[in-house]
């Protein structure tokens, strides 16, 4: 890549300001992100841009030190869908805060490629279920706070697995039934 691609590619008009707009995009990148939910089929234009910008910063030798992170979490298989679903909303924020440490275009597809992993690991784990004809959306989070507070509730009452849950799910709220159907399908998604 010719150093007047590179000015195209960034929009900028001289080598000095390379850097810059790099570091500008990544934080655009970055925040973009972090509002919405991790899917592969949304993140695809990004995860090419960002593989742009990686060539870009390797070709100007731009982040010499860049190391691809290995984000760890503690993935409980666990029949209780209280403690699956903490576990999961722990990892979340654990991938959210090192997410938003990467500083490097390499750095971050490493980190989105171990987001996506870590959410397969977990919404594999939520059964498929079709309790509900309803479809959910998703492009949007469900309220954590609202399935968290359903599955405490459900929980006080002995629900605590699937087939509980399933059971019982007349008394459930439909919200709760929607965003446990989209977690048993979003792995289609990643």
């Amino acid at each position: 890549m010719n150093p007047e691609e590179i000015l195209t590619i960034l929009r900028v008009e001289s080598p000095d300001e390379v850097e810059e707009a790099i570091e500008t995009e990544l934080f655009e990148i970055k925040k973009s992100i972090l509002a919405k939910p991790l899917l592969r089929l949304t993140l695809k234009s990004k995860l090419a841009r960002l593989d742009l910008l990686a060539k870009i910063s390797e070709s100007q030798q731009l982040y010499q030190n860049d190391q691809v992170p290995q984000f760890r979490y503690d993935l409980h298989t666990n029949e209780e869908v209280l403690v699956l679903w903490e576990s999961y909303m722990k990892a979340k924020s654990q991938w959210k805060i090192a997410f938003t440490q990467m500083q490097t275009p390499r750095s971050l597809i490493g980190i989105l490629e171990e987001g996506l992993a870590m959410e397969r690991a977990f919404s594999e784990q939520f059964e498929p279920l079709t309790w509900l004809d309803e479809e959910p959306v998703f492009g949007v989070e469900p309220d954590p706070m609202l399935i968290q507070n359903g599955l405490k509730q459900a929980a006080r009452r002995g629900w605590l697995t699937f087939s509980d849950l399933e059971k019982n799910k007349s008394e459930l709220e439909k919200d709760l039934l929607l965003a446990i159907k989209r977690l048993s399908l979003l792995p289609k998604y990643l």
